[in-house]
């Protein structure tokens, strides 16, 4: 049978299937998209909505949208290649994830995206003033998903100061207010930390839980791990690797719920098999991880950011562009390098002293870098300070919120999970040696008054 074609029906009615907030991580998602689209396309082509928070909206777009899910994951890859190479990575002044993600949207999403995404893309977002979580699917031009999926995917000081706005409503990160997004009825989810989701990695078994926006995550040190890759990547065969065993684990997904035929190898058989079946799942297992390392090595080559620049720019991202204020590169960069050439050649002249100096004067440097490669953002800053002002109260706002609500949350239920069941353990026992108590002391006085009466 041809792979992806079934003889059985997933389900009587199509399963939604959202993506959760994941940052960097949403190569996972990535992973697991692309494995459901090899051998299980009915998965994502029958189901009645696409959820997605955050970077999973960028996941669901993609698949709504039908774009290539490899180039998504090489522009996110190469973009965190090229944080790496400056200090403090994607907090550094020169870098500018929003602007980032704007051009990649305005680039990949087709001209059709409205139509195609209209009732069926789902995303997730939070409105600034009061918190709410809010769900868009309605589209009636292809700005009007550019903007949902930015204001689904801004977390403040991350992306920026400003939020973006839908419909004249300002927005903040979906996942501050619902971070696997989910609708009434059975929805298959994907989340790149170990939890309670459908698709997520396997972790050994832990103790305690965390609660992230009603979402249940395993409180160990692989998921802390993923959540600084997912906001900092650290090494980029994480996020490579990442996409690969979001593969594994969507594979392994229909295997054990044996959602296509020639996969059922999910499940032990209760007889012994005959040599022909073992050869044919081991030719199955086989022809997967041969799939996913000619994939590996046969990757699209990398579209750089930077080299976006000679590629043509849409009408739309030439009107974006001609709005932003252009800096004159020419002038810093020479000023960068006679400060620095200048400081080299102290160091040089007078040794120790020099290099403790130099240290010591680092971060003052470093301030004025940012100040010379930033100087159009602190005239924005400057100019716009009050409304600045009142928007980042709000933000602070919902952060807090957010954060205060995970503390709340993961207590309560680690207390309802792990604490109650052992005070009622002990409650029982007492009780139990309560009544136990009596019926020795009964027993201790009969047999005093039966001797008595001997």
């Amino acid at each position: 049978m041809a792979p992806g074609v079934s003889s059985c029906h997933y389900r009587e009615v199509p399963q939604s299937i959202s993506f959760s907030g994941s940052g960097f991580l949403a190569t996972y998602q990535l992973g697991v998209a692309q494995c459901l689209l090899n051998h299980a396309p009915w998965i994502l082509n029958t189901a009645p909505r696409v959820f997605g928070a955050s970077a999973g909206s960028l996941v669901a777009a993609a698949v709504v949208c039908e774009i290539n899910l490899i180039t998504i994951r090489d522009e996110m890859v190469n973009f965190a290649k090229q944080m790496r190479a400056f200090t403090l990575g994607p907090f550094n002044p020169s870098i500018n994830v929003f602007h980032w993600l704007e051009c990649i949207l305005i680039k990949h999403l087709p001209s059709d995206a409205h139509q195609r995404a209209n009732g069926r893309l789902t995303v997730a977002m939070t409105r600034l003033t009061d918190g709410k979580h809010i769900v868009m699917s309605e589209y009636q031009s292809k700005e009007d998903v550019l903007q949902a999926l930015l204001c689904s995917c801004f977390v403040p000081g991350y992306c920026g100061f400003l939020p973006p706005s839908f419909k004249g409503v300002h927005y903040l990160d979906g996942g501050f207010s619902g971070i696997q997004p989910v609708s009434s009825s059975t929805t298959l989810t994907v989340c790149p930390f170990s939890g309670e989701t459908d698709i997520c990695p396997t972790d050994t078994p832990c103790v305690w839980d965390m609660v992230v926006s009603g979402t249940t995550l395993k409180l160990n040190m692989a998921n802390g791990i993923r959540i600084i890759d997912a906001l900092y990547p650290i090494a980029l065969e994480n996020l490579e690797q990442a996409y690969h065993s979001g593969y594994k684990d969507a594979f392994y997904f229909l295997q054990l719920n044996a959602l296509v035929p020639y996969l059922m190898i999910g499940k032990a058989p209760n007889k012994p098999c005959s040599h022909a079946q073992n050869n044919a799942w081991m030719n199955v297992e086989n022809a997967t991880e041969e799939e996913i390392k000619v994939e590996k090595e046969n990757n699209i080559p990398l579209t750089s950011f930077t080299d976006n620049k000679s590629v043509p720019m849409s009408p739309t991202e030439q009107e974006t562009t001609k709005n932003r204020v252009q800096e004159p590169l020419l002038y810093f960069d020479m000023l960068k390098n006679v400060l620095l050439g200048n400081a080299v050649a102290y160091r040089s002249m007078f040794g120790l002293p020099a290099k403790i100096l130099a240290y010591l004067f680092l971060p003052l440097m470093l301030s004025f870098y940012a100040v010379l490669q930033s100087r159009h953002r602190l005239e924005l800053l400057f100019t716009q300070a009050p409304e600045l002002a009142f928007w980042t109260w709000l933000a602070l706002k919902q952060i807090t919120f957010f954060f205060f609500n995970i503390c709340v949350c993961t207590l309560q239920k680690n207390i309802k999970d792990r604490v109650m069941p052992i005070l009622l353990l002990l409650k029982w026992l007492k009780v139990q040696a309560q009544f136990e108590a009596p019926s020795g002391k009964r027993c201790i006085n009969l047999s005093t008054s039966k001797g008595r009466k001997k």
